[in-house]
């Protein structure tokens, strides 16, 4: 029995390959660019020898001191980057408690905690401001993060969520020997499909030139 217009019975579901081989042993490849909608993907090693995936733009951990942002290490550099990509800094911080005089005013965030004592006011409220940051490349990859504005009202380190820029979708994590999601000899495989699917870049590591792979997915 088929239900009208439902997906799973009728739609149609484009199935792609990308399959290929290890081109430069040593050195990570990329196998997919972002795409804009992806519900399947299916990476298998048919080599003799592990495979090592990575997917996702670059990444960096966040370091705060005294409430504010204080330093950002690059933890996966990424290559393959044209354009730097974003950084949106989100999380950690603080609950948000504004004084009465400012909230009497309808304001709930100010240039300043000392600025409030202008408004008869002089105890400052708790608020919070999220940090600015932005990346820096070098040879295609995010060599350092930059801090704009260091925020304030951190009681733990932000995520640092990287978002490739619109006219860069080749930018990806790099994958190494010891970095990234081990497909061991043949036939180790990563499967994923549904909401969870993702629809970052994909790139492979391979020790040895001519390592062959399998990639599969669905739009």
């Amino acid at each position: 029995m088929y239900l009208p217009n439902a997906a799973h019975q009728s739609g149609l579901h484009r199935a792609f390959r990308a399959d290929g081989t290890i081109t430069a042993g040593g050195t990570p490849q990329l196998i997919l660019p972002v795409a804009q909608s992806r519900s399947m993907l299916m990476v298998m090693n048919t080599s003799s020898a592990a495979l090592f995936m990575e997917h996702g733009p670059a990444r960096a951990l966040a370091t705060v001191s005294g409430g504010v942002l204080t330093a950002v290490t690059v933890t996966n550099a990424g290559f393959g980057y044209t354009n730097a990509p974003s950084v949106e800094v989100k999380g950690g911080a603080g609950p948000f408690v504004a004084n009465s005089v400012w909230s009497g005013l309808g304001m709930h965030s100010a240039p300043s905690p000392t600025g409030l004592a202008t408004q008869g006011d002089t105890t400052a409220p708790t608020y919070n401001k999220p940090a600015r940051v932005h990346c820096v490349l070098t040879g295609g990859a995010v060599s350092s993060v930059v801090i704009d504005d260091p925020g304030f009202g951190y009681v733990n380190p932000p995520e640092l969520i990287f978002k490739n820029h619109d006219n860069d979708p080749f930018g990806c994590a790099v994958p190494s020997a010891t970095i990234g999601i081990c497909l061991p000899a043949v036939n180790g495989y990563y499967y994923i499909n549904g909401t969870a699917c993702w629809t970052d870049a994909i790139a492979l590591y391979g020790g040895t030139t001519g390592q062959t792979f399998v990639c599969e997915y669905m739009v």
